[in-house]
């Protein structure tokens, strides 16, 4: 399987705005022939919205001569296991609680306030001061990761 072919093929597909306001998000191939696409959008995903770009995709790759039709594609959504990876993904999380990896390798928890053009601003719990916070914005490009962070039990997040 060529899987320069597949990569270019499914953004190719996004780029061109086949798949309406979805976008690509990530891309992995796994050998012999295991295609999986992650996509978002500004309103979230849905299982339908999965399927819908799946078949689209599968149009385009069954186009692949490299592929001979023989391939398993498997469309999601990134899910929380994943980090956000463009500053569009952010917006739909205000609320919650995130945790980022700063190029410094400093790590920042906090909840969500805002997302801004170049930044995003936490809420941060002081470490010195019981239940007192502060605002601490973090520019993206100081942003090497940054996950949503799921709590189970009674506090309201996520």
């Amino acid at each position: 399987m060529a899987l320069e072919n597949v990569e270019n093929i499914v953004r190719n597909a996004f780029e061109e705005g086949r798949c309406g306001e979805y976008y690509l998000v990530d891309l992995e191939t796994y050998p012999p022939s295991k295609i999986v696409v992650f996509i978002d959008s500004d309103e979230g995903v849905s299982l339908d919205a999965c399927t819908k770009i799946s078949r689209i995709l599968e149009a385009f790759l069954d186009e692949e001569p490299s592929l001979g039709g023989i391939y398993e594609l498997e469309v999601s959504s990134p899910g929380v296991s994943r980090p956000l990876k463009f500053p569009r993904q952010y917006p739909k999380h205000t609320g919650r609680t995130l945790r980022v990896t700063l190029e410094s390798g400093d790590i920042v928890e906090g909840l969500l306030k805002e997302t801004m053009p170049e930044s995003i601003t936490l809420e941060v719990r002081q470490k010195d001061k019981k239940n007192k916070t502060a605002i601490q914005e973090i520019p993206f490009a100081a942003i090497r990761e940054a996950y949503v962070v799921v709590r189970f039990g009674n506090k309201k997040n996520s």
